[in-house]
């Protein structure tokens, strides 16, 4: 079974939120099944496959994303720790 987790960007930076996604996978070990970026207006929306759960809620806690198919998981971003970790969304 796949986790598939969400995240949804409104008037943040891609370039920026890609990099600390990368980091955030580097830095825990973690490897997506698949990766996939849709561009809209003003919207942009990730998603990401993981095979682990742990690491789906792990990954959606920091960054603000959702569970899809699961109405118990959607988080708020955990911005104080994602910014001590992956620096600032001002940047």
């Amino acid at each position: 079974m796949l986790f598939t987790v969400e995240v949804r960007l409104i008037g943040r930076d891609l370039m920026v939120t890609m990099s600390r996604m990368r980091t955030w996978l580097d830095h825990s070990g973690v490897e997506p099944d698949a990766f996939r970026c849709s561009r809209g207006s003003p919207t942009t929306t990730i998603r990401l496959d993981f095979k682990d759960e742990g690491s789906a809620v792990s990954f959606a806690k920091t960054f603000g994303g959702r569970i899809l198919g699961s109405l118990e998981h959607v988080y708020p971003a955990e911005s104080v720790e994602a910014e001590q970790r992956f620096g600032s969304s001002a940047d």
